[in-house]
């Protein structure tokens, strides 16, 4: 299981779910070749291709997705698992009071699946195509080899990629499987994934010529990038915001929503999209990015204000709250080491030591990628950097992070709201579209209102893209599985077209 999105783009090589998300966005088949939804919505049957197989050559069937939900669901498949709660008896079974076999998921005949859910979901088959948990796993393999069952040599995979190297810390490298339905479709024969967590590291590889994609460009350079390489550099909108989490179980901030608000007022969003970050991102005030269709994001009053005025009233909250140059408030921002975190962190500092002077005391702290995740999973924080990636174009997709049952990484902050709890559970029974973008408004108001996370910036893509990569779409969750992409020259020779290796 996984919430990252380097890890999300290797699964999607690896494995094919039901559906699979296409180049452009559109749904497309994938496993399944055809499906139909009953009247009222709730269930879903899946008609399953005959020529599916795992890498191993043994066939995929019905049983093998019901094996794979349950085990997903199962208490022990985490905070991951949270959108399979969709489906009928799923919070029954993560909390452990109902067995994984009432699950709502059955098998009419081997090439049949069905899936009931427990409400209505207008956006179900969206999340079939990029929820990492929906994805199947083959029963055998998992079941010989136990933790290890994820091992080059071991792996048992279904997608267009087989694995083929792996070792913690070195690059990763899928080859195509023979075995894959549409193999003939899929150009590229191998795949390497470089572990390179530093933005000038991924310029350095790829002006080398050893990645043909970066996930992103370093922060001081995007303006000369934009200039100098337009061609190449990929700056889209994106499904994404990021943000600060403030730890709401304990003090500071908990039961002191005054010190909060004033905390982001103090935050210039338009200064720091314009002067750090510099590619084209949105200054964020909610969680819910601006491209989320047939939705219109709540704003705070304040954000027509000018900032002088904001500053005023955050100093008042700021002393309201118990704070000043007498009992001056003590913070640490905590954020996983990269420059650009490090550059924002930066503003956001500055930024309250201006407004708050001496009566706040600001660090910053950066760690390693894996000592991050183990202190936001413990709430081992005040203040953390936070980011989230839709895996559906809806707002739930965002607003569900703040639900109560939520545990980190979604739910960050520990908050807990029962009136937000229920405008969800409302609009998740909802059809009616406007009626239901209306519940969804009035959530993220309140929750904006309850100030648990300080929204910085909605993000833009800003990678480097190579011009021998073809296939390269537009979407907003800027998701670009291997299997639509080709590598080669501008007019690569025939004979060695279908051999290039990508890089990423």
């Amino acid at each position: 299981m996984t919430d990252g999105r380097v890890e999300s783009n290797i699964f999607r090589d690896l494995f094919e779910g039901l559906l699979v998300y296409g180049p452009d966005g559109r749904l497309l088949p994938g496993v399944a070749e055809s499906w139909d939804v009953s009247e009222d919505g709730l269930t879903y049957s899946f008609h399953l291709r005959a020529n599916a197989k795992w890498s191993n050559g043994d066939p995929i069937t019905a049983d093998d997705f019901i094996y794979s939900l349950r085990r997903a669901v199962a208490p022990h498949g985490g905070p991951a698992a949270a959108n399979l709660r969709l489906i009928e008896k799923a919070d029954a079974v993560m909390a452990g009071t109902a067995p994984p076999t009432q699950l709502g998921v059955t098998a009419t005949d081997p090439a049949t699946l069905r899936i009931r859910l427990s409400t209505p979901a207008p956006y179900f088959l969206a999340l079939l195509s990029s929820d990492n948990m929906a994805l199947p796993v083959h029963r055998a393999s998992v079941e010989a080899n136990g933790d290890r069952w994820t091992e080059p040599g071991k792996l048992v995979s279904n997608g267009a990629y087989t694995l083929a190297e792996w070792q913690r810390g070195k690059p990763l490298v899928v080859t195509r499987n023979p075995n894959y339905y549409a193999k003939d479709s899929v150009s590229i024969d191998r795949v390497v994934f470089h572990p390179v967590a530093d933005p000038d590291e991924e310029m350095k590889l790829y002006r080398a010529g050893l990645l043909h994609v970066t996930n992103e460009v370093p922060q001081e350079q995007v303006k000369w990038i934009s200039l100098s390489q337009p061609k190449e550099f990929w700056n889209k909108p994106y499904l994404a915001t990021y943000y600060y989490a403030l730890n709401l179980t304990a003090e500071p901030f908990k039961g002191n929503p005054t010190l909060r608000k004033a905390l982001s007022l103090a935050i210039n969003r338009q200064t720091i999209v314009e002067k750090v970050t510099r590619a084209g991102e949105m200054p964020a005030y909610g969680l819910v990015p601006p491209v989320v269709p047939n939705y219109r994001r709540p704003l705070p009053a304040y954000v027509a204000e000018p900032m002088e005025r904001r500053l005023e009233d955050a100093r008042r909250l700021f002393a309201d709250a118990g704070y000043g140059p007498s009992q001056p408030l003590k913070l640490e921002i905590l954020y996983n080491t990269s420059d650009n975190n490090d550059a924002i962190a930066t503003a956001v500092r500055s930024q309250w030591e201006t407004a708050f002077g001496k009566g706040l005391i600001v660090t910053t702290v950066s760690v390693d990628r894996t000592e991050y995740l183990k202190r936001r999973a413990r709430r081992d924080f005040q203040v953390v950097r936070a980011a989230w990636i839709g895996d559906i174009a809806d707002p739930t997709a965002f607003l569900n992070l703040m639900l109560s049952t939520a545990q980190p990484p979604r739910n960050d902050p520990g908050y807990h709201n029962a009136k937000y709890d229920a405008l969800l559970a409302k609009a998740a029974a909802t059809i009616d579209t406007p009626e239901r973008a209306k519940l969804l408004v009035e959530a993220e108001r309140m929750m904006v209102d309850d100030v648990p996370v300080l929204p910085i910036y909605h993000f833009a893509t800003k990678s480097l893209v190579s011009t021998q990569v073809k296939g390269w779409t537009f979407n907003i969750r800027d998701v670009h599985p291997s299997r639509f992409l080709s590598i080669g020259d501008p007019t690569p020779p025939p004979s060695t077209a279908n051999k290039t290796a990508a890089a990423f």
